[in-house]
């Protein structure tokens, strides 16, 4: 019974200690401190939704700024490219109309049919190109939430370590025993 007394002891001064780490009282209102207001978890589905929606927002929710600037990258530069590649086959495929009008079987109607379908499939390789640049947004915006959240957490134990550390209490496992002991001179 006298040893269960000490471990109780402090315990009780770290539960308390802990608790003062954390808050400060303002006006009988108690205020999270300053590493309280810095961890915000993210709803991964939440990041999904934003990605669905406009592709990089979800990286640039769950503070991934650079891939959330390549996804809006890829993104544009596939809208560019299949806006000039549609324009290229249209002006093709008006040229390939032409020439079968006044001759079907003159061979520049298929070298004009072979440009035009180039131009078409550069089209649909850039189309296909944005889907899958918007899909990766979506998969990487879940994935990117999932990570910042652990970073969080992770950050969140690290300073509570180092607050218990401030507080000189010792924590120690041995295969027979696990000990608390508090390292202060009064």
């Amino acid at each position: 019974m006298l040893k269960v007394i000490p471990f109780l002891l402090t315990l009780l001064i770290m539960l308390l200690s802990v608790q003062f780490c954390y808050a400060e009282e303002v006006d009988n209102k108690i205020v999270p401190t300053e590493s309280e207001q810095s961890i915000r978890l993210i709803s991964p589905i939440g990041t999904m939704v934003r990605s669905t929606v406009f592709p990089g927002w979800g990286q640039f929710h769950s503070r991934n700024y650079f891939r959330g600037s390549l996804v809006l990258l890829g993104i544009g530069s596939s809208v560019v490219g299949t806006f000039l590649a549609h324009q290229s086959f249209a002006t093709e495929y008006d040229n390939y109309i032409i020439t079968a009008g006044y001759d079907p079987d003159d061979p520049a109607v298929l070298v004009s049919y072979d440009k035009a379908n180039q131009r078409y499939k550069l089209k649909m390789f850039f189309i296909y190109t944005g889907i899958g640049v918007w899909a990766y947004s979506i998969i990487d915006s879940y994935v990117s939430a999932n990570f910042y959240n652990a970073n969080s957490q992770i950050r969140s134990i690290q300073e509570d370590a180092q607050h218990i550390e401030k507080l000189g209490l010792q924590v120690g496992i041995t295969p027979s025993r696990l000990y608390l002991g508090v390292v202060k001179t009064f």
